[in-house]
C-alpha cells in the first residue's frame, strides 16, 4: 500500500513537472509571439511608413537629400515615402473625410493659419524647436512651423537694359526706362498687389489694409505687357528664355539659371521674405512619426542642409552660421533690411474676396 502511495505521488509529481514545463513552454512561446507581432524579426521595432508632401520638381528633391533620406538613415524605423503636389483643397477633403494619408506637408504661407488651423494639428513645442523658428519674421499660430526662408523676386534679364539695372518695384511699372515682357504668377497673393502699390507711392510699412482700387489701377498700365505663369518651372523657362525682360519668381529660380549660364540676375533693393510652413493634417495615423520628421528638419543641427541644394535659407536662428559665407550671399536672410513686409493675417483672411477680384480682372 505505502509502495502504491510512493508510486502514484511520484507519478503524480512527475505529470505535475510535466504540465508546468508545458504551461511554461506555452506561455514562453505566446510572448514570444507577441513580441515578434509588436518588433518585428528578431525583436526589431515595427517600421512606420508616414507619407510627406511638398510641390516637386527642384525643391522637392532638395528636400529628399537634405532632409528625407538623411532622416530615414537616423530613423530605420521610420520609412518615409513621398506625394506631390501639395494641395490645400486635398488636405480639406481628407480631414473631413475622416481618412487622412498625408503625415507631413509642406505648403505655402496661406494654409495653417485663419480658418484652416483646424485642419492642422497642434505643433508639440516640446519636440520641435518653435522658440529657434525667426520667430521674430514669422507667425507660427501653433499649428505651423517655418521651414525654409525665400524670397519672391523681381528677376531680371542684365542684357535687356544696357547699363542700367532695376532697383525698386518702381522699374517693373516702368516700361519706358525698362522695356519689355513682365511675368508674373496667376495669384493675387504672390506681391504683384503690393508692389503695384509701393510703385504708386504707398510706403512699404503702410500696405495693409491693401487698397485694392489703388492697386488694380496702377496694374493695368502694364496688364497688356503681362505674361502669366502658374509654376515656378515656367518662371525659370521665361526669365530664361528672354520672352519676359523681368518677372516676379522665387530667388532660387533666379540662381539656377544663373547656374546654367542665363543672363539673369536678382534685385535685392526690394523684395518679400516669405517661408514655406510645415503642417500635420488633423487626424493623422502617425503623429509621433510626423513630429520627428517636422522636428529633425527644422532642427540647428539639419534646418541648414537644404541651403546646400537650393538658395533658400533655414528658419531655424541657430543654424544660419551653419550655411557658409558663398551660399548665405545668395539666401534671403543676407538681404533681410531690404525685405518688404507681407502680411499672412491679412491675406488668409481676405484672399477669397481678392481672388474673385482678381480673376476677373484677369479676364477683362
Amino acid at each position: 500500500m505505502r509502495v502504491w502511495r510512493r508510486l502514484t505521488l511520484g507519478l503524480v509529481l512527475v505529470l505535475c513537472v510535466a504540465l508546468s514545463a508545458a504551461v511554461l513552454a506555452v506561455g514562453c512561446g505566446e510572448e514570444s509571439k507577441d513580441d515578434g507581432a509588436q518588433n518585428g524579426n528578431g525583436g526589431e521595432q515595427k517600421k512606420v511608413t508616414i507619407v510627406f508632401t511638398a510641390a516637386g520638381g527642384v525643391l522637392q528633391e532638395a528636400m529628399t537629400k537634405a532632409w528625407i533620406e538623411p532622416f530615414m538613415a537616423a530613423h530605420p524605423n521610420i520609412e518615409v515615402i513621398q506625394d506631390e503636389p501639395n494641395e490645400n483643397a486635398k488636405i480639406k477633403a481628407m480631414v473631413e473625410a475622416g481618412n487622412v494619408t498625408w503625415d507631413v506637408v509642406d505648403n505655402g504661407n496661406d494654409f495653417g493659419i485663419g480658418e484652416t488651423e483646424s485642419l492642422c494639428e497642434e505643433i508639440d513645442p516640446k519636440v520641435v524647436p518653435m522658440d529657434e523658428l525667426q520667430p521674430d519674421l514669422f507667425k507660427t499660430t501653433g499649428h505651423r512651423v517655418p521651414c525654409f526662408v525665400y524670397a519672391t523676386v523681381v528677376g531680371y534679364r542684365t542684357d535687356k537694359f544696357g547699363d542700367q539695372k532695376p532697383t525698386s518695384f518702381v522699374d517693373f511699372f516702368d516700361l519706358e526706362k525698362f522695356p519689355g515682357k513682365r511675368g508674373s504668377l496667376n495669384w493675387p497673393a504672390h506681391g504683384l498687389i503690393e508692389m503695384a502699390l509701393v510703385a504708386d507711392g504707398v510706403a512699404p510699412d503702410q500696405l495693409y489694409p491693401l487698397d485694392l482700387d489703388r492697386a488694380f489701377k496702377k496694374l493695368d498700365t502694364i496688364k497688356d505687357q503681362m505674361v502669366w505663369w502658374t509654376t515656378g518651372a515656367q518662371s525659370e523657362q521665361l526669365l530664361a528664355d528672354g520672352e519676359v525682360s523681368m518677372t516676379t519668381t522665387f530667388n532660387g529660380r533666379v540662381n539656377n539659371i544663373k547656374k546654367a549660364g542665363a543672363p539673369a540676375e536678382i534685385m535685392w533693393d526690394q523684395f518679400f521674405m516669405l517661408a514655406d510652413y510645415f503642417v500635420i493634417p488633423k487626424g493623422t495615423k502617425h503623429l509621433k512619426e510626423a513630429m520627428e520628421l517636422v522636428a529633425w528638419c527644422t532642427s540647428a543641427e539639419h534646418s541648414a542642409e537644404l541651403s546646400k541644394y537650393i538658395a533658400y535659407g533655414p528658419p531655424n536662428v541657430n543654424a544660419v552660421q551653419k550655411v557658409g559665407p558663398t551660399v548665405e550671399a545668395n539666401l534671403p536672410t543676407a538681404h533681410a533690411e531690404n525685405a518688404v513686409p507681407f502680411d499672412d493675417i491679412w491675406w488668409s483672411e481676405n484672399l477669397s474676396t481678392v481672388y474673385d477680384r482678381w480673376q476677373k480682372w484677369i479676364r477683362e
